[in-house]
């Protein structure tokens, strides 16, 4: 079967997620290839801009891609999609659904580290975690880089964390011992 897929050049943070998320583990692509579409708002996103092409910012883009996308990564399209729309991106269009991927990464990095540091863990070890979780290494995300992006944007309300889970502990325990109660109520009626 016939791979039909667009070379899109990217962070290597955005390459990474989109190789978690979208990606086959047992794909010996290379570069890897990413499958979007499971993603329905995404893909079409990604659609559309096979299809209406933005040139808008052609000149602005032309040396800045080169210096800030270090990796490229394969997307696969349909055979329908590749005829349809085509097979090349703008590089206004890879800017744009860089933000997008980029955001979506990064909020990824926020819940996760943003989680933990509700829980007290602190920031320094919560970026470690995600790094070891997420297989970011430190040439692939630098911790630096997530350190001062964590200051800047991820504001944590501690109090309101742990409201909110010991409510869902809170609930969880009580369905637990209602199922227990039914089960001991149902064997004694005889």
């Amino acid at each position: 079967m016939n791979k039909f897929l667009v070379r899109f050049p990217c962070k290597s943070y955005v390459s990474r997620f989109l190789e978690l998320k979208f990606g086959e583990p047992d794909s010996s692509d290379l570069p890897p290839s990413v499958d979007l579409s499971s993603d329905k708002g995404l893909y079409e996103e990604f659609r559309e801009r096979l299809s209406k092409r933005s040139y808008r910012h052609e000149k602005k883009y032309d040396k800045y891609l080169f210096k800030r996308y270090s990796d490229e990564i394969n997307i696969r399209i349909s055979q329908d999609d590749f005829y349809r729309y085509g097979w090349e991106l703008s590089k206004t269009d890879i800017v744009r659904l860089n933000c997008i991927l980029e955001g979506r990464a990064k909020i990824l990095m926020y819940s996760f580290v943003g989680m933990h540091r509700a829980t007290g863990t602190s920031l320094s070890e919560s970026i470690d975690l995600f790094q070891e979780k997420f297989m970011f290494p430190e040439d692939v995300w630098p911790k630096e880089s997530i350190y001062k992006s964590c200051q800047r944007n991820l504001d944590v309300d501690k109090n309101y964390v742990i409201k909110e889970l010991a409510e869902l502990i809170n609930k969880i325990t009580l369905a637990t011992l209602s199922e227990k109660k039914d089960n001991v109520a149902g064997t004694k009626t005889t």
